[in-house]
């Protein structure tokens, strides 16, 4: 190639330009090959929804996912017959692993039902592509209720699934907060129960769509939590309250042009005052029954569904003498937590030697509660040839759909062992063992028989049996070793970690809590409601580092009289009426005994005092 004389830049941009072009081409070659890949690829498409609660005027989401190329655009036209489509977005992904092309789509349309029952989402075509079918149950509009009905911009709604539960049963608790206005800087206080103890679990993510109350569309944040009553009786969940700030007065337009009529650019362009508005729910009061006297069980389990599972690591209808297998026993229960699960068992078996090992638990957060699962594995190793018979496994349990006993069992597991027996330790000296004979199916029969025993002369050497025997026995001693020191190093890093965080959590920085008592003496003398409110809430940090109260009602609800009373005066004087009189002098000097008293209890008390988990019901 030739360079003209005349203009050699553009010749080197041209040298430039091919040789970027080439470095590209394997690249650009490996993009093709993954998109036709891909695209050769048959497509799956499935159907979900992004909740299983859904009520007449409340907008939900279609989840569609494409697994590869389909051969067309979706046509969501099909929903109309029974839905609303409020709109539609699309994501994609393509990955290349381990010589893999993965490529999926998924598609979520906002739709809105048109009626209650149980509405049909009819197969989707994706050109000669067709999504599964979908049945999903609608439930009846609410109505708007004594806070719409008033007028209120902002509401707070509480229902739970189960108002007479029985003990420990799980009960969901649904939280909805709608609204038509826009707010800034909301709380919300956590659910506090009177009359019981309550173990109780925030389920997943806040949910946020849009429902329909007698003509007006509300924006809606739904939280949902998981309770546990550990205590039979009449249990109250106190109003909780949601502070925030609303919008006061109407919005004065800062642009010389105008209104956009665009909600964004108006706001941008206009000046809004917001006012402190503080909101609470209605009570709660579930009426929590005890153990039904007809359940026959020892240990008390309520639930939705209980299942028994087993697994073995070979057939244990052909084992030799002396090889070992294991047997797991999983319990899957819906509805219940892990502290909940009875302990898997298996009681001994002349003729066979059990080794239980830890159990392996888990607990899911569904959108339907909780399910916990619970496996244990048996090593079993059979020491006498023979057939034996494992006892059935059984777990008595309340269904709380049918109110009803059931029971969750495993059948008598059998075991046929062949081979020679292995010699086990006498303990009484004699020159004799058992040898197993199986002559009825569920039983192992023994009997005693005379056993010559060979003599190696000269060399002590162990026979070919006992060698193994020794072998296996070593192995197990190492094992058992390695698991000791791997559990002292994991309780020695537990104690460390939990030796940091105490300190981390529960000690407190003199200079700050220092700081914080001279700046609620100045607040206190200036009168400052305000600032008072700011200090108090900056000790409670240092007083309950692990959980510290976000308002006065909360910290309130900590404190005995007469401080709880003070407290709830200032509230009220904050965000309700100005004219509640208050004593910040009070309240410094009760804060300040309680500060005493709190480090007391905290130098005395036992760092590992846990409540039961169990607790007799009354």
């Amino acid at each position: 190639m030739m360079c003209p004389n005349n203009n050699p830049g553009k010749f080197l941009d041209l040298v430039r330009l091919l040789k970027n072009t080439v470095y590209k081409l394997p690249a650009i070659g490996a993009i093709l090959l993954l998109l036709a890949a891909s695209s050769a690829q048959a497509a799956r498409i499935s159907v979900q929804t992004d909740r299983s609660s859904v009520a007449v005027d409340e907008t939900f989401q279609l989840i569609f996912s494409v697994d590869g190329e389909p051969d067309g655009q979706p046509d969501f036209s099909v929903l109309e017959k029974d839905f609303e489509v409020r709109g539609s977005s699309k994501s994609r992904n393509i990955s290349y692993v381990n010589g893999q092309v993965s490529n999926t789509t998924r598609y979520l349309v906002t739709l809105l039902p048109r009626r209650a029952g149980e509405l049909r989402v009819p197969p989707v075509s994706f050109g000669k592509d067709l999504s599964p079918e979908l049945r999903i149950p609608v439930q009846a509009a609410q109505t708007g209720g004594t806070a719409s009905a008033g007028g209120q911009d902002v509401f707070i709604e509480v229902s739970v699934d189960k108002p007479k539960p029985w003990v420990q049963q799980q009960v969901i608790l649904s939280v909805r907060i709608l609204s038509r206005v826009q707010w800034r800087e909301a709380s919300l206080s956590e659910p506090h129960f009177q009359g019981g103890e309550v173990l109780m679990q925030k389920l997943g993510e806040d949910r946020n769509y849009q429902t329909r109350r007698d003509g007006t569309t509300w924006q809606v944040i739904e939280r949902r939590y998981a309770l546990f009553p550990q205590k039979s009786g009449k249990l109250r969940m106190d109003a909780l309250q949601l502070n925030l700030r609303v919008p006061s007065g109407r919005k004065k337009q800062r642009s010389p042009f105008g209104s956009f009529n665009d909600p964004f650019f108006d706001d941008f362009f206009s000046s809004r005052s917001f006012r402190t508005k503080v909101i609470r729910s209605k009570e709660l009061e579930l009426e929590v029954r005890p153990v039904p006297p007809q359940f026959s069980g020892s240990h008390w389990l309520v639930a939705r569904n209980v299942q028994l599972k087993e697994s073995w690591s070979q057939e244990p209808t052909n084992l030799k003498t002396g090889e070992p297998v294991t047997r797991t026993l999983t319990i899957v229960a819906d509805g219940v937590t892990l502290g909940q699960l009875p302990e898997l068992d298996l009681p001994a078996v002349q003729g066979l030697r059990i080794y239980p090992d830890e159990p392996s638990n888990q607990e899911q957060v569904t959108d339907a509660g909780l399910v916990s699962t619970s496996a244990r594995k048996f090593a079993i190793i059979p020491t006498h040839p023979g057939s034996y018979a494992l006892p059935a496994v059984e777990i008595s349990w309340w269904n709380s759909q049918t109110g009803q006993e059931e029971k969750a069992r495993m059948p008598v597991a059998r075991i046929s062992v062949t081979g020679a027996a292995v010699q086990t330790p006498a303990s009484s000296g004699s020159d004799s063992r058992p040898v197993v004979q199986s002559s009825a199916p569920d039983a192992v029969e023994t009997t005693e028989k005379p056993v010559s025993r060979k003599v190696i002369s000269g060399t002590g050497g162990l026979s070919g049996v006992n060698l193994w025997l020794a072998m296996v026995s070593l192995i197990l001693l190492i094992l058992w070793l390695i698991t000791l020191m791997i559990l002292w190093r994991m309780r020695k890093r537990e104690t460390s970690l939990r030796k940091e965080d105490h300190k981390g959590t529960s000690g407190r920085s003199d200079v700050d809590m220092k700081a914080a008592w001279s700046a609620l003496h100045r607040s206190v003398e200036g009168q400052d409601a305000a600032g008072v409110n700011h200090v108090l809430l900056r000790l409670a940090a240092g007083i309950w580092p692990q959980n510290p109260p976000r308002s006065l009602d909360a910290m309130a609800n900590r404190v005995g009289r007469p401080l709880a009373d003070e407290l709830r005066r200032l509230s009220r004087h904050l965000y309700a009426d100005d004219s509640v009189t208050w004593d910040g002098r009070a309240i410094e000097i009760a804060m300040k005994q309680l500060n005493v008293s709190t480090a007391d209890r905290a130098r005395s008390s036992p760092e590992a005092a846990l409540k039961p988990l169990y607790p007799s019901s009354g």
